[in-house]
């Protein structure tokens, strides 16, 4: 079955040079995007699952609580540059599947873990086989597509994370409320990576590097080096990412603060939260629904201005709100830092296929892997002692300042920033 099927892919998708004009006609690309979606559907599944167990079964003390975001994301920080020069030596297509594979497993043995610490060090472990993850997803998206299909591609990914992101936390409340079982929600993790990896072993086994054979002569640190070469090297490159992460930082140093915004405003209205959380997803998946169906030229450094512009305007108004202000205000501002926030989605991940070396692509995304997750959790630290020292509403207003006035800063000194040649997308 696995070789009829795979000659199917096979002749379907070709070993000439022709590649399908639309994303849709890549079957290569819908392999790859299906494992995405469900890879990230088992994180948020995991999440809620490991939450739930933590914060009504186990009772578990805030601090401890806390230290679930920080196994999933410390990992990152120390591994991401070093998985991100293995990915460029080895087969993407082997590390994803080996990694999803992996990860299944470590899924599977949460369910016979019996107390929080032992959890927290599972989680670790199965995050740091995860920071190979990214790296070799974009290498694989760089080698299966076209240079007139990446920012459809882009679009896409960024969409199935957004989707991601609204459908995985209500499916696994709709099967918490179903059963009281957070055993279940593992389970189906671990489904999901296992059937993730299923997927891509349907792949061709073409996809490898082209300097394979250079590969093999550089040492590990020659190949770390020519990664941060490859940014540092790259003025639009280096532009974009230092935009990307200014914003980023803005916006997760309020993010995590916006229940205790909005008890303020509104104590008596607990679910407002979520809605918010619910209308910043679908801005989002509307955003980079967009880009997976335009097809005129456009600057993409312009589109980290314009997302770095609209989420400060969002983050502005809700430091604006006050008790009278209609819920239909709350939706609107939600959906309008979700168009922002799939606009620099768009942007930063474009920019950097775009302006990577197809051999370089792992380590760059590893560097861009381990600043970001620094960032997470830095960022909503300095947040919660912003807040205590100033005042919540005073944060929302200030970051929403600086972040509108990047955005428009970005605009009007976008020639003098980057290179005097337009990067556009196409």
């Amino acid at each position: 079955m696995y070789t009829i099927i795979k000659r199917r892919l096979l002749m379907h998708v070709s070993t000439t040079n022709h590649v399908p004009t639309s994303p849709w006609k890549n079957s290569r690309l819908l392999y790859a995007l299906l494992a995405h979606l469900l890879s990230s559907l088992g994180d948020w599944l995991d999440f809620i699952a490991l939450l739930t167990l933590f914060t009504y079964i186990w009772q578990a003390e805030p601090l401890l609580i806390s230290m679930l975001p920080v196994a999933y994301a410390f990992p990152g920080i120390l591994l991401s540059q070093i998985a991100g020069v293995w990915v460029d030596r080895w087969q993407p297509k082997r590390v994803l599947i080996c990694t999803d594979a992996l990860r299944s497993s470590c899924t599977l043995l949460l369910l016979f873990v019996p107390t929080p610490y032992l959890i927290l060090s599972v989680l670790l472990l199965r995050s740091s086989i995860g920071t190979f993850h990214l790296p070799a997803q974009q290498s694989i998206i760089r080698r299966i597509v076209s240079e007139n299909q990446l920012l459809e591609a882009t679009a896409l990914v960024g969409t199935l994370s957004q989707l991601t992101k609204i459908i995985g936390p209500m499916l696994g409340a709709f099967m918490l409320t179903l059963t009281s079982s957070y055993k279940l929600c593992l389970l189906l993790t671990t489904f999901c990576l296992a059937a993730s990896a299923l997927l891509l072993a349907f792949l061709p086994s073409d996809i490898s590097h082209s300097d394979e054979s250079n590969k093999k002569r550089a040492t590990f640190r020659m190949d770390w080096t020519e990664g941060w070469h490859t940014i540092l090297g790259n003025r639009m490159l280096i532009t974009c990412l230092i935009f990307s992460f200014s914003v980023t930082t803005i916006i997760q140093i309020v993010d995590i603060q916006i229940g205790v915004l909005l008890r303020e405003i509104k104590p008596l209205q607990q679910e407002l939260p979520g809605w918010i959380i619910s209308a910043i997803g679908l801005g989002a998946v509307c955003s980079t629904a967009f880009f997976s169906r335009i097809k005129q030229s456009i600057s993409y450094f312009a589109l980290l201005c314009a997302g770095a512009l609209l989420t400060g305007l969002a983050v502005l108004f809700l430091g604006l709100l006050n008790a009278t202000t209609p819920l239909f205000y709350f939706l609107l501002i939600g959906m309008l830092c979700g168009a922002g926030t799939g606009l620099s989605f768009v942007g930063v991940q474009f920019s950097i296929q775009k302006e990577t070396p197809s051999g370089a692509i792992g380590r760059v995304y590893g560097i861009y892997h381990s600043i970001l997750n620094f960032l997470l959790i830095a960022a909503p630290l300095t947040g919660g002692w912003l807040v205590k020292k100033h005042g919540v509403d005073h944060l929302f207003l200030a970051c929403g300042f600086f972040a509108t006035l990047l955005g428009v800063s970005g605009f009007f000194l976008r020639k003098r920033l980057v290179a005097t040649k337009e990067h556009l997308i196409k």
